[in-house]
């Protein structure tokens, strides 16, 4: 009666690999996205900023109070822009990310190679859509000496309550940094909380739990 070798260590490494493999979902991305509405309802953010490069953001949500932000479970191809004027005449730097479910398809990057101390525009452009503009600024070198620098401090706030007007007027003084700390939303509200209708803002549902609940 015959028997079969027993598996080499290299072969037996292998099977495991191809199984684990398997168990990994995989997320082939849509080429062309075609979206139920805007994708950039919520807008572009940029931050952490260095002398030669910053990090800028946005998320993918045509349907941003719905689950899953209103995206289907791929996915999907964003390009950014970072250009030296407002017009995005000059685009200095320009890539693609991938806008995955299982980050909330959110894109963030980290953008490198730009000059030090001086504006730039950013944009996301996907599906034929683009975003709004946002600006970001590079910090001056480590040698530099810089006369002054204007700084802006923003903190803990209730969203039912506030209007957010702090924001607009932190935007439109041109300040070179700010500094955000504090919580901006808390679990409690909604259904759980008293009825209060001079709040000018309401969450949506009960009390928070999951991740999805917490994005919308």
């Amino acid at each position: 009666m015959s028997h079969a070798p027993p598996p080499s260590r290299r072969g037996l490494l292998l099977s495991l690999a191809a199984g684990a493999t398997s168990l990994v979902p995989t997320w082939r991305a849509r080429a062309n996205p075609v979206f139920a509405d805007f994708p950039f309802q919520l807008g572009v953010a940029a931050g952490d900023p260095v002398e030669d490069g910053f990090v800028i953001w946005t998320r993918l949500a045509p349907k941003p109070l719905e689950p899953g932000g209103g995206m289907p479970p791929v996915a999907a191809p964003v390009t950014w822009e970072v250009a030296a004027d407002p017009g995005f005449t000059q685009v200095v730097r320009r890539g693609e990310a991938l806008a995955r479910p299982e980050l909330g398809h959110s894109v963030h990057v980290e953008v490198a190679g730009l000059e030090p101390d001086r504006d730039y525009a950013y944009r996301f452009l996907a599906g034929g859509e683009a975003s709004p503009p946002g600006r970001a600024r590079t910090t001056p070198t480590r040698s530099a000496q810089p006369r002054r620098a204007r700084f802006g401090v923003v903190g803990c706030q209730s969203y039912e309550q506030g209007l957010y007007t702090a924001h607009r007027r932190i935007a439109e003084e041109g300040l070179d940094f700010i500094y955000c700390y504090g919580d901006y939303i808390y679990e409690g509200r909604g259904a759980a909380a008293p009825p209060r209708p001079w709040f000018p803002r309401a969450h949506l549902g009960g009390e928070i739990y999951s991740l999805d609940d917490y994005r919308r």
